[in-house]
């Protein structure tokens, strides 16, 4: 709680707060990994894919580091303000715990509805796609969409949301939707993430225990 109020109160964000270009500026930050799914539907190989992917992705970063509030909103959400012990335990737990929530749900409990699947991923095999995509691509998608979902959306949000609880439920729900081509199971494990992930930052006041976890939540389930 004390982090919120200080993410709302920081000089460095925004300077006065205004709901609807507040309101703006996260949906120009967050609609490409919305509008990227819609792309998803009408590829058919894995270099479209990737080429759609790693775009939607490095636009929302050039978005993040072109706008100067967004910027300085990312930039206020780096510093790590909780030990490094600290922050690697709990970067640990929070990884298993999600890796075990997509286990669960995929496996032990299967709770999948095939209609709903619009998109899934096109196979590739060993070879320098594969590699690109486990090295630079799963880094690409931890760091966008942990300075996005998590770091800019506390930092802007918390002007308008109460409350940890708030916090954390409403970037959750926001996470969860992003995956909405891929089916329950995909937002339903995403909004768990999303959950993990925003304590996680609420926890260490950085962005990077949440990338490095993000990380190793994707190498597990695209390995």
């Amino acid at each position: 709680k004390a982090l919120l109020q200080q993410l709302a109160m920081s000089p460095k964000n925004l300077k006065t707060p205004s709901f609807w270009p507040d309101v703006g500026m996260l949906a120009l930050l967050t609609g490409p990994f919305f509008l990227n799914d819609f792309i998803f539907l009408n590829i058919e190989t894995a270099p479209q894919w990737l080429a759609a992917d790693y775009g939607s992705k490095m636009l929302a970063l050039i978005v993040l580091f072109a706008v100067l509030p967004l910027r300085r909103a990312a930039a206020s959400t780096i510093k790590l303000k909780a030990t490094l012990k600290e922050a690697v335990t709990l970067a640990v737990l929070s990884t298993g715990a999600v890796i075990f929530a997509n286990y669960f749900f995929r496996v032990l409990v299967p709770i999948e509805i095939e209609s709903l699947v619009l998109f899934r991923y096109p196979p590739l095999t060993p070879g320098l796609l594969y590699w690109t995509d486990i090295t630079f691509g799963l880094a690409l998608t931890a760091v966008s969409e942990e300075f996005v979902f998590r770091g800019v959306f506390a930092v802007v949000a918390a002007r308008y949301l109460s409350g940890t609880a708030a916090m954390v439920l409403v970037s959750a729900i926001v996470f969860a939707l992003i995956h909405w081509s891929h089916g329950l199971t995909s937002m339903v494990v995403a909004g768990i993430a999303g959950v993990v992930l925003m304590v996680l930052y609420l926890r260490t006041g950085s962005v990077l225990p949440g990338i490095a976890a993000h990380y190793a939540i994707n190498f597990a389930d695209f390995l």
